[in-house]
Protein backbone atom coordinates (compact mmCIF):
# COMPACT_ATOMS: atom_id res chain seq x y z
CA UNK A 1 0.00 0.00 0.00
CA UNK A 2 2.92 2.32 0.66
CA UNK A 3 4.14 2.01 -2.92
CA UNK A 4 0.67 2.87 -4.22
CA UNK A 5 0.54 6.09 -2.18
CA UNK A 6 4.07 7.00 -3.24
CA UNK A 7 3.23 6.44 -6.90
CA UNK A 8 0.14 8.66 -6.64
CA UNK A 9 2.00 11.55 -5.04
CA UNK A 10 5.02 11.31 -7.34
CA UNK A 11 2.74 11.65 -10.37
CA UNK A 12 0.83 14.45 -8.64
CA UNK A 13 4.05 16.25 -7.70
CA UNK A 14 5.54 16.04 -11.18
CA UNK A 15 2.50 17.72 -12.70
CA UNK A 16 1.99 20.37 -10.01
CA UNK A 17 5.66 21.15 -9.46
CA UNK A 18 6.47 21.23 -13.16
CA UNK A 19 3.53 23.46 -14.00
CA UNK A 20 4.27 25.94 -11.21
CA UNK A 21 8.00 26.02 -11.97
CA UNK A 22 7.30 26.45 -15.66
CA UNK A 23 4.86 29.22 -14.80
CA UNK A 24 7.64 31.09 -13.06
CA UNK A 25 9.73 30.84 -16.23
CA UNK A 26 6.84 32.05 -18.34
CA UNK A 27 6.32 34.98 -15.95
CA UNK A 28 9.98 35.95 -16.29
CA UNK A 29 9.54 35.95 -20.08
CA UNK A 30 6.60 38.36 -19.74
CA UNK A 31 3.95 36.03 -21.13
CA UNK A 32 0.53 35.23 -19.60
CA UNK A 33 1.40 32.96 -16.65
CA UNK A 34 -2.00 31.56 -15.64
CA UNK A 35 -2.92 30.32 -19.10
CA UNK A 36 0.58 28.91 -19.57
CA UNK A 37 0.49 27.09 -16.22
CA UNK A 38 -2.75 25.38 -17.25
CA UNK A 39 -1.24 24.38 -20.59
CA UNK A 40 1.89 23.04 -18.90
CA UNK A 41 -0.21 20.94 -16.52
CA UNK A 42 -1.96 19.34 -19.50
CA UNK A 43 1.34 18.66 -21.23
CA UNK A 44 3.02 17.25 -18.12
CA UNK A 45 0.27 14.71 -17.38
CA UNK A 46 1.90 11.94 -19.45
CA UNK A 47 5.31 12.70 -17.93
CA UNK A 48 3.83 12.45 -14.45
CA UNK A 49 2.53 9.01 -15.35
CA UNK A 50 5.86 7.85 -16.81
CA UNK A 51 7.91 9.38 -14.00
CA UNK A 52 5.81 7.77 -11.29
CA UNK A 53 6.10 4.34 -12.90
CA UNK A 54 9.86 4.68 -13.24
CA UNK A 55 9.80 4.15 -16.99
CA UNK A 56 7.44 2.37 -19.31
CA UNK A 57 9.40 -0.75 -20.19
CA UNK A 58 9.09 -2.24 -16.70
CA UNK A 59 5.32 -1.98 -16.97
CA UNK A 60 5.26 -3.77 -20.29
CA UNK A 61 7.59 -6.49 -19.03
CA UNK A 62 5.23 -7.15 -16.12
CA UNK A 63 2.25 -7.32 -18.47
CA UNK A 64 4.17 -9.82 -20.61
CA UNK A 65 4.10 -12.26 -17.68
CA UNK A 66 0.42 -12.88 -18.39
CA UNK A 67 1.55 -15.25 -21.14
CA UNK A 68 3.30 -17.35 -18.49
CA UNK A 69 0.10 -17.53 -16.45
CA UNK A 70 1.37 -15.43 -13.55
CA UNK A 71 -1.40 -12.89 -12.92
CA UNK A 72 -0.29 -11.38 -9.60
CA UNK A 73 2.50 -9.12 -10.96
CA UNK A 74 0.29 -8.11 -13.85
CA UNK A 75 -2.56 -7.06 -11.56
CA UNK A 76 -0.16 -5.11 -9.32
CA UNK A 77 1.33 -3.30 -12.31
CA UNK A 78 -2.09 -2.41 -13.70
CA UNK A 79 -3.06 -1.00 -10.30
CA UNK A 80 0.13 1.09 -10.30
CA UNK A 81 -0.63 2.40 -13.81
CA UNK A 82 -4.15 3.41 -12.78
CA UNK A 83 -2.92 5.05 -9.57
CA UNK A 84 -0.20 6.97 -11.44
CA UNK A 85 -2.78 8.17 -13.96
CA UNK A 86 -5.09 9.27 -11.14
CA UNK A 87 -2.25 11.18 -9.47
CA UNK A 88 -1.32 12.97 -12.69
CA UNK A 89 -4.97 13.72 -13.45
CA UNK A 90 -5.59 15.06 -9.94
CA UNK A 91 -2.51 17.26 -10.33
CA UNK A 92 -3.93 18.68 -13.55
CA UNK A 93 -7.32 19.25 -11.93
CA UNK A 94 -5.63 20.98 -8.98
CA UNK A 95 -3.71 23.33 -11.28
CA UNK A 96 -6.85 24.14 -13.28
CA UNK A 97 -8.67 24.87 -10.03
CA UNK A 98 -5.78 27.02 -8.78
CA UNK A 99 -5.55 29.18 -11.87
CA UNK A 100 -9.31 29.02 -12.70
CA UNK A 101 -8.79 28.20 -16.39
CA UNK A 102 -11.39 26.07 -18.12
CA UNK A 103 -10.21 23.68 -20.80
Amino acid sequence: MGQVILTFFVAYGIVVGGALSGGLGVFLNEKPPLWSIAQLADQLKIWGLVGALGGTFDSFLQIEKILAGNFSPVFKQLVMIVVAFLGAHMGTISIHWLVQVRS
